[in-house]
Formats: C-alpha cells, structure tokens, sequence
C-alpha cells in the first residue's frame, strides 16, 4: 500500500514540477555551443515560456497531465508531449515506489526524506538534460532541505552518527568534484560541483561506501542520458533546417541571384529592369 501511494505522490508531484521546469532555457552569448570554449562566458540557466518547438503559446498545467497528455492531442495541434516529459513523469512515480519498497521498514521520515531526494534528481536531471545547465539554487536548496530531513531522520533512528556520515560525505563528495573542476576546467560544470554535496548525503546517510557506488552509476547514467540528449537536439537541428523558409527553396533563390543578372553588362545610369 505504501508503495501505491509514494507512486501516486511521485506522479502528482511529476504533473506540478513540469511545466517550471520545461520553462528554464539556456542564456549565453550568440554562439554555437562549445563545452571546451565556455571559460569566461556568462552563461546561465533563466526563466522564460514553456512551449512547444515552433509555437508561441505558452504551455500550462492542462497541457501535461500525467497518462492523458502522453496520447491524447492537445488544444496546441500536437499528438503527444515530448519524450522527455513521458520520461519523468514516469520516472518519478518509479523511483518513489521503489524508494518506498526499500525504506518500507524504516520510519517514515526516512522515506520522506529519499522521497525528496528523488524529486531533486528528477528536476535536475530533466533541466541539465535540455540544456545542458544546473540551475545554481537546486543543489543548495536540496542540500538544506534535505539536511533537516534527514536530521529528523536521524534522531527518529536514533542513529546520529548516520547524520556525521552524511555531512562528511556531502563535503567530501564536494571537494572531490571540485578539485576535478580546477585540474580539468571546461570538462566540468560548477553546478556538478554544487550538485555533488546533496548526491554525497544522501549517499553517505546509509553508507558512506555507497558515496563511491552512487558516483559510478551516476556517471554511467550521465553518459546515457547525455548521448540520448545529443541526438535528440540533433533531431531537432535538422526538423528546423527543414522547416525553415530561410532554408526552402525561395530562401535559395534569394540567397544566390540568377546568372542572368550576374553576368548581366549593364551601361552605367541604365536600369537592368524593362
């Protein structure tokens, strides 16, 4: 039953946090793209319109609802939300059921506290897997939440030495990514360097071994989702090469005038025009 309701939590919670996080876009300067190129660049992660490639309506709540939006079309012409959407509001109720199974014999507070956890990871995932950019408030408002909660948790175990475990993992796991964000600069953003400290935790909280466990797999997953984030951008390049009219036929005749005229000798004051 618990883990029914830590599912139904996780896909309501899914539904509330779509369309703020589908509203965080990339602003840099006017240019192409560069990981290895970024030092010195004020680039960040701002607030502007969630909407559809292509349109000019702004998305709201009705237009994602869990399980309906995924087949039914919506009032914006389009057949379903993007995969990325379908992702997370499935992967959120998942890995709540799954966090509830697994702390289904410790306190609630403890489930509270990984539950929380999950939604971190969720939105910092959907966020960095569109552009590529952590929010600078996400890690540290996850970190401090996730303190008091598992402080709670803690004295309602009755195992304060698990709240030493977490605090030192967070800062160990911190420094350790920000060591490799000074030997390695361009290769690493700051936001994992930030997003590190609640990731060694909430690790640490049940074994400080786990710290080492958590980055392996979150490295492996990074690169999936990092790749799977490439060729969807990709995709969506070469969608708008085809739809754009600067890139049609009329936008080539435009671009490269007749031989007619090019090679045309005109005497000078004369029009080329009959």
């Amino acid at each position: 039953m618990t883990t029914l309701l830590a599912a139904g939590v996780g896909l309501v919670v899914a539904w509330i946090i779509t369309i703020p996080l589908f509203r965080y876009k990339e602003l840099r300067p006017m240019s192409r793209r560069d990981v290895s190129a970024e030092d010195g660049l004020a680039i960040r992660a701002v607030i502007r319109h969630a909407r559809y490639p292509g349109s000019t309506t702004d998305l709201n709540a009705m237009d994602v609802v869990p399980i309906w939006s995924w087949f039914a079309p919506n009032r914006h012409g389009h057949s379903r939300v993007p995969m990325l959407v379908v992702a997370m509001q499935v992967g959120l109720p998942l890995a709540m059921a799954i966090t509830a199974h697994t702390f289904d014999s410790e306190p609630t507070t403890v489930l509270v506290a990984y539950c929380w956890f999950a939604t971190l990871a969720a939105a910092v995932a959907v966020v960095d897997a569109r552009i590529w950019l952590i929010p600078w408030w996400m890690p540290w408002v996850g970190a401090a939440v996730g303190a008091v909660l598992l402080g709670a948790a803690a004295v309602d175990l009755d195992r304060l030495d698990r709240m030493v475990w977490a605090a030192a993992s967070g800062v160990g796991a911190y420094a350790m990514f920000f060591v490799l964000f000074l030997a390695a600069p361009g290769r690493l953003g700051f936001g994992d360097v930030r997003i590190a400290l609640p990731i060694g935790m909430f690790a640490g909280f049940v074994s400080p071994l786990l710290v080492l466990w958590a980055f392996l797999l979150g490295s492996l997953l990074g690169v999936l989702v990092g790749v799977a984030s490439i060729a969807a951008r990709k995709k969506r390049q070469a969608l708008r090469l085809r739809t754009s009219p600067r890139r049609g036929r009329a936008g080539r005749h435009m671009a490269e005038p007749p031989a007619a005229l090019s090679t045309c000798r005109c005497a000078p004051g004369r029009s080329t025009m009959a």
